[in-house]
């Protein structure tokens, strides 16, 4: 559910194009790209330039990037540049329900469709002052970036929507090493909470399963700080697996691991 906003106005403004920029055509070559591959190769650029001014990546978020696509869509379809047209994008948040502490959007359309156009798009926010504060945010966390096409007068709409909320990305996990030394099995493994930019709830605990053989799980040790497991004492002839999974400070588990697993000869 949407909360509050702890700060005042959005951070929203639009790219206007001069007259003369609109007639920009890409290469042929430049068509083949899908909307997704554009969308990555945006999102690519973005955090390539952030992480060069030492900040942290922005993460995708799902829901920011259908509400940017419905928003290029809408501009696309009406054939207008506009924030407004697109509608109130704080509502279109909430009923997303997504939270945010702060937001902000850049949008802009260019001749043609391909990787052409759409570094072209990035040249332009990126020469930008007000779109490169939005850019290089220390605040914002996360993003959804949308392109739509329209054929009539064949240009690309872009939208890109920021936000900064509270950390909803999962944390991770990972097997290291599993061995043997007679009857005595170990494994180790790490975890970690992605870091945001801001607001990273870091991470909490672990849980742990163990199967001797291709049996049923058992939660051997939940909310666990430890790093490793011994145990003793194991039967000849048995394989024995492990697996784990993280938990951060909200609440958020990663998916299990795949499992690792010893043989006891």
């Amino acid at each position: 559910m949407a909360t509050r906003p702890r700060f005042g106005l959005p951070l929203a403004l639009a790219i206007v194009l001069s007259l003369g920029l609109l007639s920009f055509t890409p290469p042929p070559s430049a068509y083949a790209a899908s909307a997704t591959e554009l969308e990555t190769l945006l999102l690519t650029r973005i955090n390539r330039d952030r992480a060069a001014r030492s900040l942290r990546p922005l993460y995708r978020d799902p829901r920011l990037a259908d509400l940017a696509g419905d928003r290029a869509a809408t501009l696309a379809a009406k054939n207008v540049l506009s924030h407004s047209a697109a509608g109130s994008l704080s509502s279109q948040l909430g009923a997303r329900r997504v939270q945010w502490y702060s937001y902000g959007e850049a949008i802009g359309y260019a001749g043609g469709w391909g990787s052409t156009t759409a570094n072209y798009l990035y040249s332009l926010w990126k020469a930008s002052p007000t779109h490169w504060r939005l850019i290089t945010s220390s605040r914002f966390n996360y993003v959804g970036i949308g392109l739509a096409y329209r054929s009539s007068s064949r240009r690309t709409y872009a939208a890109i929507v920021f936000t900064e909320s509270a950390d909803h990305t999962r944390p991770a996990a990972k097997m290291m090493s599993a061995y043997r030394s007679g009857t005595t099995v170990k494994w180790t493994w790490r975890a970690w909470d992605r870091r945001l930019q801001t607001h990273t709830a870091g991470l909490r605990d672990l849980d742990v399963q163990y199967r001797a053989g291709w049996g049923s799980w058992q939660t051997i040790r939940d909310n666990t700080t430890a790093t490793s497991l011994t145990l003793t004492g194991r039967s000849h002839g048995e394989s024995y697996a492990v697996r784990v999974r993280a938990r951060d400070r909200r609440g958020y588990l990663s998916t299990w691991t795949a499992e690792m697993r010893v043989h006891v000869p």
